[in-house]
Parts: C-alpha cells; structure tokens; sequence
C-alpha cells in the first residue's frame, strides 16, 4: 500500500506550519514525498547534503551504501527553507532536522519520524490499522508508483531511490493497478466450461 496524492493533501493540510515543529515536521513529509528517502536517511540528511544551486540533495543511505542524487522540487525545497530559516534550532549539529525540545540534537531515529506521521495521519482523520502498509514507508513506494505511472522505467526507479537490485523497483509496478488493467486477458468469446 501507499499514501495517496488525496491523502498527502490532508496530512499536510493538518500540520500547524505557524510553530516551529510543524515548519520540521511539513519538510520532513514533503521531502520523503518527492524523493522517496527512507526515514533512516532523513535524520542522517546533512545541511551540507542539499546543493540548493544544483537543486538537489545527494545522500549515501544507510541501507545500501549507495550515494543517491534526488532532486529538490519547488515546494519541498521551500519547506526545507522556511524550516532552516525560521525553525530549525541554533546548533553546531550538522543534521537538517532537529529535536524540538532540548536537547536539541538530530533526531534520535527513524522510529520518531514514523510516530509524527502517525499522529498527523489520525489527525487527518486517516483510518490506520496494523500492517496496513500506510506508515512512513508509504511515502516511499508512493514515489516508486509516481515515477512508474508516469512512464519512467524500472531501471530510472530503482537509481533514484538507491537499490542495489533493479527486482526491488519492480514491486511498484504492481501498485499501478490502473495500467496492470490493460495486461489482463481478454476473455469475451471464449467458452467456459467446468
């Protein structure tokens, strides 16, 4: 499963950008949202990973190993900015996102982020339940089904969101249900008999 386009809306719609942890709390979601970057690697994300005259972020996961470049979208790029601004804590950390109360570090792990979405989801009136496959990770394959929809290929989806096998991208595909439609066997005309 994966966050929909309509349910994205709704948890962003719910977030209080007026204080300083829902200025985090928005640019950490929309940078998930639009690079597919696992929480892990969110926390890790370094003032110094965002080339803001490039227009992206470049980031070696924790997962893999792998360095990957993603680009920073308009709107992700003017949240990131609005927190760095007029959020994020004075600190000598070299992380993006930081705790809100002190002491104010990086976050501790991935954990923290997968907790925040949750909370805005039940705020959004987003029903959850066990292993839905609506966490944090949703955002993720909400990327991979993006890009595979739009005609990118397995071969680009599998680079941008740095796995180490091309296999991995393929489940996306099976999140296209619309497409995976025209695949199907025709069977009009065809006798059925028990």
């Amino acid at each position: 499963s994966y966050v929909t386009d309509e349910e994205l809306d709704r948890i962003l719609a719910v977030i209080d950008t007026e204080s300083g942890m829902g200025k985090r709390d928005r640019a950490i979601i929309l940078t998930a949202a639009t690079t597919g970057l696992r929480a892990c690697d969110l926390i890790r994300l370094k003032l110094s990973d965002i080339d803001w005259r490039k227009g992206e972020i470049r980031l070696c996961q924790k997962k893999t190993g792998r360095t990957v470049y993603v680009p920073l979208v308009k709107q992700t790029g003017a949240a990131l900015q609005d927190y760095i601004l007029n959020a994020r804590p004075a600190s000598d950390c070299p992380e993006v996102f930081l705790r809100v109360v002190a002491p104010k570090t990086a976050i501790a792990n991935a954990v923290c982020i997968g907790s925040m979405f949750q909370q805005y989801q039940k705020k959004a009136g987003i029903a959850r339940h066990a292993f839905d496959g609506k966490g944090f990770h949703s955002l993720r394959r909400a990327v991979g089904k993006n890009m595979i929809t739009s005609g990118v290929s397995v071969n680009t989806v599998s680079q941008v969101l740095g796995h180490t096998a091309m296999n991995s991208a393929k489940k996306y595909i099976s999140l296209d249900a619309k497409n995976l439609k025209e695949c199907a066997l025709d069977f009009n005309g065809i006798e059925v008999s028990r």
